[in-house]
């Protein structure tokens, strides 16, 4: 149901914006076919964006910055292409459509609708199980994010302990980790990530993942015991 959901939502936002783009001298045909030209730019946004490392905030600022530069390259060239082959060459692409703030308005418009009804979806059916593949000792592993206890960084390297005893030895910083695995984990320190869901009990000095006590720093104290009263 949720996939249903998700996917009228995106043909919503198509119709909406085909209706746009009828007004700049296009059939409800061809305006639905390069209105489509927006989803593969949405869909690298919803991926990339929140891998963006925000432990320095001009490094986030630029990294954001960045992206939006490519994304903004590749909506110009699916943009062109849709237009050239549905107009054959026999009219220029509309001055509108090669504006930066114009096409840069409707992404953020899309990401930001499509990100809400995400976590309404959330809300009413659960989060769906997330995966994530990374490399350790020079193979690729895949796990569910739901199957991680703990992240631990040791500031070279970071290993990943699973619930059932496994651990994976990866080169990726814990910050990006946090990203990464987004909601359901807790920054207790500023070596160690915790999935919440195995959280036993917990302190201002500790939680307890079962048997296993993870620190909590001064820092990230105060985010551990605002999780415990609510």
């Amino acid at each position: 149901m949720r996939y249903f959901i998700v996917i009228g939502c995106w043909i919503a936002e198509l119709v909406v914006l085909a209706t746009i783009l009828v007004s700049l001298d296009y059939t409800f045909a061809q305006a639905m076919m390069l209105a489509s030209m927006f989803l593969p730019v949405l869909l690298a946004m919803k991926y990339f964006l929140p891998q963006v490392k925000w432990e320095r905030t001009r490094k986030g600022i630029v990294g954001v910055g960045c992206l939006f530069l490519s994304f903004l390259l590749l909506e110009y060239l699916l943009l062109m292409c849709c237009h050239t082959w549905i107009k054959s060459y026999t009219a220029d692409i509309p001055s509108v459509l090669l504006n930066p703030v114009f096409l840069m308005v409707i992404l953020a418009m899309l990401f930001v609708v499509d990100t809400s009804i995400g976590k309404l979806l959330d809300k009413r059916y659960g989060r769906t199980p997330k995966s994530i593949t990374f490399i350790s000792e020079r193979k690729n592993v895949t796990l569910l994010t739901e199957q991680i206890l703990y992240v631990e960084s040791n500031d070279v390297e970071t290993w990943v302990h699973t619930a059932d005893g496994e651990h994976y030895r990866n080169k990726t910083n814990i910050s990006q980790w946090e990203h990464i695995l987004e909601e359901g984990f807790l920054r207790t320190h500023r070596s160690f990530l915790v999935g919440e869901r195995y959280i036993t009990k917990a302190d201002a000095n500790s939680v307890m993942l079962g048997d296993v006590a993870i620190p909590v720093s001064r820092k990230y104290k105060e985010a551990v015991l605002q999780r415990e009263k609510s």
